[in-house]
């Protein structure tokens, strides 16, 4: 039995690709081609060395060469920056980092983010507060029904003449349990809104959820198991 595993591992590769390799180069994830080794770079049928200029290094894929910081690119050579383009790279770099922070940030907290491609301004929602409330039976003993009330945080850096179209998404879910299950069941809704945001806008407001239950059910115990709002879309007029 081992030797005919052995011989079956062998073959696969084969039958995988039947091609030849060339040299400094690998089969790729998927087995049916090759890609060159890091610091080569594909050339018709070979893979030919990546050759960095001097202030240059391989960049992040080892397919090509970028500048080194406060260099720039010239034809095939790095030159260095002047004084004014190293201080709008740094800018760049700490606009880069400053987003960053506030995506995790507005992650942390249940946000979401998200960039107009044309201006690169940044629009963000986050959920501020959520109310809960449930309506018991004639009884007084199980739950007919339950409404969710969900209160979010617009917010833009846009600083434009015109507005952006933003389109908010919001999403509950709940968990609950009857005495007629055997188990916890989930229900979620979601709701869309749209608003309209002008230079360095901030808004706030709320959507209702509503959630009803049969008296089968006769649902005794009931939560909310997550609640979320997402930027589906940006755009500028």
């Amino acid at each position: 039995m081992k030797k005919l595993i052995t011989f079956f591992m062998l073959v696969i590769p084969c039958l995988l690709y039947a091609g030849d390799i060339p040299e400094n180069a690998s089969l790729d994830y998927s087995g049916h081609d090759w890609v060159c080794n890091k610091g080569y770079y594909k050339a018709g049928q070979k893979c030919n060395e990546v050759k960095p200029p001097e202030n240059a290094s391989l960049d992040y894929l080892g397919h090509d060469w970028v500048c080194n910081k406060e260099y720039k690119k010239l034809n095939n050579k790095c030159v260095p920056m002047t004084s004014s383009e190293i201080q709008k790279q740094k800018a760049l770099e700490q606009e880069i980092i400053k987003r960053i922070q506030v995506h995790q940030q507005l992650a942390a907290k249940g946000g979401d983010c998200e960039t107009e491609y044309k201006t690169n301004a940044e629009v963000c929602v986050r959920i501020s507060n959520l109310d809960f409330d449930c309506s018991k039976s004639y009884t007084g003993d199980y739950y007919r029904s339950c409404d969710v009330n969900l209160s979010y945080d617009l917010e833009t850096n846009y600083s434009g003449g015109s507005y952006l179209d933003v389109d908010v998404e919001c999403e509950v879910e709940i968990e609950y349990k009857g005495r007629n299950t055997y188990s916890s069941r989930t229900d979620s809704d979601n709701h869309s809104e749209s608003h309209d945001l002008y230079a360095n806008d901030f808004t706030n407001d709320s959507m209702d959820f509503d959630f009803s239950f049969s008296s089968y059910q006769e649902v005794y115990n009931v939560k909310v198991s997550s609640a979320k709002c997402k930027i589906e879309n940006v755009d500028l007029f």
